[in-house]
């Protein structure tokens, strides 16, 4: 496979897609395609969500989780699109960076949106201590009693998640895959403000953007 090279005709192609198309949540067609796929399309014409060679293996792994659960509203909005621009040419001498990034949004943003659940479930005490501890002996603890509690089978997906994160190669996936996890729960509570909370646009952008570094 030859590598994808990003060039100004690229960009001017992503442009003119996001102008005229609407992202969806998954794959997607050629006419609606997701936002990694949208990408491939500018370089190479292929509708495939595998992640070029000029984004960032961390970054396209955690913006294809995250854009398919955020609101569709979010995920089409001018601000997710001009960052989605971005993303090509940040490569992949960052990478450790950007999972520092988002391991500190899940433990620090995400996790903490479940705390009122956990108390009103009675693993609150438990929950704290891991979104304090932030280990991953405190969050099998956590998954644990979210488990017995038996209606937060979603707090403990994502409790779950955040214990892989500390010894598994794919840290800011399972760090992603833990906050799609606290969305399911926040949707079973009809949380219409969580998304807006964790902000996940803000992540891809301190990730994209590293040390607040711009083009």
């Amino acid at each position: 496979m030859t590598e994808q090279i990003w060039t100004q005709e690229c960009r001017a192609k992503l442009e003119d897609y996001l102008q005229t198309h609407k992202l969806p949540s998954g794959l997607g067609t050629e006419e609606s395609a997701c936002s990694i796929a949208a990408i491939n399309l500018a370089i190479t014409g292929e509708l495939t969500d595998r992640i070029p060679d000029c984004v960032s293996k961390v970054l396209g792994k955690v913006t294809i989780i995250l854009q398919d659960v955020m609101p569709d509203k979010m995920r089409n909005s001018a601000r997710y699109k001009a960052l989605l621009i971005d993303m090509p040419g940040t490569g992949r001498n960052r990478e450790q960076r950007r999972t520092e990034v988002i391991t500190a949004w899940m433990w620090d943003v995400v996790l903490p949106q479940l705390q009122d659940g956990a108390d009103e479930q009675g693993f609150g005490k438990t929950w704290r201590h891991m979104c304090e501890q932030k280990s991953e002996h405190t969050a099998h603890a956590a998954a644990y009693a979210a488990d017995t509690a038996r209606v937060s089978r979603d707090a403990a997906r994502a409790a779950h998640a955040a214990a892989c994160v500390s010894r598994d190669a794919h840290a800011a996936a399972y760090a992603a895959y833990a906050a799609r996890a606290a969305a399911d729960a926040a949707a079973r509570v009809a949380d219409a403000d969580f998304w807006v909370r964790i902000d996940p646009i803000g992540v891809l952008e301190r990730m994209t953007y590293i040390d607040g570094e711009r083009k």
